[in-house]
């Protein structure tokens, strides 16, 4: 029987997410603020070839938190090996420096800096996946107290000290320690057991199963290399970085199901899928909503110049609601997935799996992707401003993303019974629409575009809690689920007292 509580997770995980939100954006509003648009988009850049960099975590990686999750003891074996392939995820990231720098204006020194990210990645992927096999919550804990402390770190290297793109890569490598340090502390139960080579064994004969699905995920994150090369600038990047901003609110909504992907691995019971799938997209429509009546005035809060990229940020706002889903029905379908577990599995039982059949459909959604917008760009390059190549760009990913979306959807209906409760959703939009509606008309005639951001700030905020709390008290007086949640939340409250 699993331990992990599903909501107690979820709202643990929720919590902080929204400090995460607010941490994160005050973060950004330093680096966009104090950098140039080049500058930004050299930070796009290099976090699209860190991802490259990354490429071989998943080898071991994807084992622990299932692992964890069925009480197999393998968390030593798991940190010592994933320190091992850090060092090959050095060397690829160095060499993808080499061939794209040379395609594009950006300083080869600075992209060259950034390795110094790889090894605390790799740490941080590993002891967030035990942790997500047995605690998945205190990865939100951990993930706080790093956004934390970027903000002073931020302050001191990229303001005061004026280091630019340099500044930003200290900043996160300093909040990886600190991440890394707290998911130490909280995995430690998991990682006193013994280093064992039959691990090593079995990881590196199946190391394609895991390697598999990271294919899609890498080529997808290819799409800012691709831009930067085909156009010759990162100045697009940065518009399509403050965009992707504020529209990433949406993707906060998935910490509520944070430890469904455990939960499943544990045991059998499945029951609450659909109370939990109907509560994310709860909170999903309430994401969505602030991040589109924002949109414009969240841009001008990270620097006025990316104020023009308001559209960008509705149409990736689309995309991310998307995806959210698609990352929450892939963990399901992953989830009670149990070939792994059964020792005579052969090659030809993991392919006929659904650990290898989501990944698959993913990839050849993302090819189509990457195809479709090399031609787009290249034949719109000419002709078309960087905003414009922008909002294409963002037009053709939501286009992609939806098919996907629907086939896990289908694929879920066939695999498992989850009662996804469509009327209160509906109830949930309906709110929704009417109350950002509302909020909208009454931003335009109330708020003042200024510069200074303490003049600028406080009204904002202002409007953007208000408009979620009024979307929060009607959901609870038309709602009993949500009701209940909260219920749920003050009575965990007061077991803390």
């Amino acid at each position: 029987m699993s331990e992990i509580r599903i909501t107690y997770s979820g709202l643990v995980s929720l919590s902080f997410g929204l400090t995460r939100i607010i941490t994160g954006l005050f973060f950004m509003i330093i680096i966009t603020r104090v950098l140039v648009a080049e500058e930004f988009g050299t930070w796009t850049l290099i976090s699209g070839l860190l991802f490259y960099g990354i490429i071989l975590d998943p080898i071991i990686a994807y084992w622990a938190t299932r692992e964890t999750a069925r009480k197999i003891d393998s968390g030593k074996t798991s940190v010592l090996g994933e320190g091992i392939l850090s060092m090959g995820g050095i060397g690829i990231y160095i060499l993808c420096v080499i061939l794209v720098s040379p395609q594009t204006n950006v300083d080869y020194n600075v992209l060259l800096f950034a390795v110094i990210l790889i090894p605390l990645m790799y740490l941080h992927k590993v002891l967030s996946s035990i942790n997500l096999g047995w605690k998945p919550h205190v990865v939100s804990y951990s993930n706080f107290f790093a956004d934390l402390a970027k903000i002073p770190l931020a302050l001191l290297f990229v303001y005061y000290f004026e280091m630019g793109v340099v500044g930003v890569i200290i900043s996160f490598f300093i909040g990886y320690i600190i991440n890394d340090i707290a998911l130490f502390w909280y995995a430690k139960e998991k990682i006193k057991n013994q280093i064992k080579k039959e691990f090593f064994q079995k990881w590196l004969k199946i190391s394609w199963l895991p390697l598999y699905p990271r294919i899609a995920p890498l080529i997808g994150r290819s799409d800012v290399i691709i831009f930067s090369i085909i156009t010759g600038s990162v100045i697009g990047l940065a518009y399509y970085s403050a965009a992707l901003v504020i529209a990433g609110i949406v993707g906060y909504a998935s910490a509520f199901s944070v430890g469904i992907y455990g939960k499943l691995l544990g045991e059998k019971k499945k029951d609450y899928l659909g109370h939990n799938i109907t509560l994310q997209v709860y909170f999903m429509i309430l994401f969505a909503g602030l991040s589109i009546i924002f949109a414009e005035f969240g841009l001008f809060a990270l620097n006025p110049i990316y104020k023009i990229a308001s559209l960008v940020v509705i149409i990736l706002t689309i995309r991310i609601f998307f995806q959210t889903f698609n990352g929450l029905f892939s963990q399901v379908l992953t989830g009670i997935e149990d070939v792994d577990t059964i020792k005579e599995s052969r090659f030809s039982d993991y392919i006929k799996s659904r650990l290898f059949v989501v990944p698959t459909i993913q990839l050849i959604q993302t090819i189509s992707y990457m195809v479709i917008l090399s031609f787009v760009l290249i034949f719109t390059n000419d002709t078309s401003t960087q905003l414009e190549l922008v909002i294409w760009w963002s037009i053709l990913a939501v286009c992609i993303e939806i098919p996907f979306t629907v086939f896990l959807a289908t694929l879920i209906k066939k695999s498992v019974d989850v009662k996804i409760q469509k009327s209160r959703i509906a109830k949930y939009l309906i709110t929704g629409i009417i109350v950002f509606g509302i909020t909208f008309i009454i931003l335009e005639q109330n708020i003042t575009y200024n510069e200074k951001l303490i003049e600028f700030l406080p009204s904002l905020v202002i409007f953007v809690i208000l408009s979620a709390f009024l979307y929060l008290i009607i959901t609870i007086v038309i709602d009993s689920k949500i009701r209940n949640l909260c219920y749920s939340i003050l009575n965990e409250i007061k077991k803390k007292k």
